[in-house]
């Protein structure tokens, strides 16, 4: 049975947001904030029980972690992207270099939504997580030539939904990336 109050949680949040967010504000870029915010305000409910007499130190504390799990997701991102961008032909260094990578991430990051879920979960597996086909077998419960079988499917059509996101001419905005 769920113990939560709802109206005391109102109060804690209407209370407290705005100190949560001037403490992110301070640590991450302003487009964050709000998610960050929101996560840590997650935290509290589902812990609304736990909370100690002074929340605002333990809502502090919980924002930073929050904001810890966040700048890991980015980062896992970004390694993603570094890997996967191999296939790509790499440009001269400055600020054109600079755009075309940008440019190739957000075609990337399109493709990898393209493939849809499944494929998206073999590539992934794959190449962020750094796994051998017959160790992708075993996650999800198939053979390893079935694996391999899927592994190629899934690899030939990021490459076509690539080579499209790439050749597009108004590359698609960047989904925002959850918290975890």
């Amino acid at each position: 049975m769920d113990e939560r109050d709802p109206e005391a949680f109102r109060a804690l949040y209407r209370a407290h947001y705005g100190t949560v967010c001037r403490y992110l504000a301070a640590r991450v870029h302003r487009s964050a904030v709000e998610d960050v915010a929101a996560e840590t305000f997650l935290v509290a409910w589902r812990r609304q029980g736990e909370l100690p007499p002074h929340v605002v130190p333990w809502l502090l504390n919980t924002a930073g972690k929050c904001l810890a799990n966040a700048r890991r997701s980015v980062e896992r991102s970004d390694a993603l992207a570094e890997r996967l961008a191999g296939v790509l032909p790499s440009s001269a260094p400055g600020v054109d270099s600079e755009l075309e990578l940008v440019a190739r991430r957000r075609a990337l990051v399109a493709a990898l939504v393209a493939v849809g879920a499944r494929d998206r979960e073999l590539l992934l597996l794959r190449f962020w997580d750094g796994l051998a086909p017959r160790e992708v077998a075993v996650v999800l419960g198939i053979s390893p030539v079935v694996a391999r079988a899927r592994l190629s499917r899934a690899g030939r059509r990021l490459e076509r939904e690539l080579r499209a996101a790439l050749a597009a001419e108004d590359p698609p905005p960047l989904p925002i990336p959850e918290v975890a």
